[in-house]
């Protein structure tokens, strides 16, 4: 199987969950290599939603440009989604453009548009805030870092994890899972072998073994069971989304096994 870093390159704030942690505090402290990353970060995000390339963006265009940047801290669970944050797409809509217009209104009359660094200089203001409680979040787990966590820590998140879909955990267990399964897919295909899932099971079992919640080992039936289970339409491959919706079972039956043992 690739090294992580053949997969994802050296950025690992991109999908790693503690590691963004750090990169965020790091990049509030002005003259820091993360500061400058950030900034690049940022920019680029500006410039891809500056559909007309004129160096400007309208109202809309900032919604979507927060939807993108918004997206890095929801892939760990660490910003709710739109939906959980405004119910309905008119309200989001609504909020976002009070706040371009405090933006493009800040220092003097308003244009309808705003610039690259009137965005940042709102952005770098609001992460200011942000990175302190990042650092400090409270019932929060990295999975590829479990060795920081009590077995009670991890069991609450986990319960989170499944059984809750607006949680942060809930969108932190399935972004753990896809870049696992990724590592995994060696053909880069957007589906896996068994051989391939083999390994995965490996990748996915490190937390819950870690904790003695899960055996050392499994059988190749079972895990051969397990893939054809998932392999309904006797393809020879599963599925993210298969491999997501059996996860999720299984750890809610290992979950109610814990609790009455």
């Amino acid at each position: 199987m690739a090294s992580t870093a053949d997969v994802w390159g050296v950025d690992a704030w991109r999908y790693e969950k503690e590691a963004f942690k750090k990169w965020v505090v790091a990049s509030a402290v002005d003259g820091s290599i993360e500061s400058r990353q950030m900034y690049a970060y940022l920019a680029m995000c500006f410039g891809d939603c500056d559909v007309d390339k004129t160096g400007f963006i309208n109202a809309a265009q900032f919604d979507r440009l927060l939807e993108i940047t918004a997206a890095l801290p929801r892939r760990f669970g660490m910003a709710p989604s739109w939906r959980v944050e405004y119910g309905t797409i008119e309200k989001r809509h609504a909020a976002r453009k009070v706040m371009f217009d405090a933006i493009d209104g800040a220092k003097g009359t308003p244009q309808g548009k705003i610039a690259m660094f009137q965005f940042i200089s709102w952005a770098r203001e609001h992460l200011a805030g942000k990175a302190p409680q990042i650092g400090k979040m409270q019932g929060d787990v990295a999975l590829r870092h479990i060795e920081n966590y009590t077995v009670d820590e991890y069991v609450a998140w986990l319960d989170q994890a499944v059984n809750n879909p607006e949680s942060g955990a809930y969108a932190n267990l399935y972004n753990y899972l896809l870049t696992s399964f990724v590592e995994a897919d060696e053909g880069a295909k957007g589906r896996i072998s068994f051989a391939e899932f083999d390994k995965l099971v490996d990748i996915a079992a490190k937390s819950p073994r870690f904790f003695k919640l899960a055996p050392d080992s499994s059988d190749p039936a079972t895990r051969k069971a397990m893939f054809e289970a998932m392999d309904s339409n006797k393809t020879g491959f599963v599925t993210f989304r298969k491999f997501l919706e059996f996860v999720r079972s299984h750890v809610k039956e290992r979950l109610a096994a814990h609790a009455g043992r």
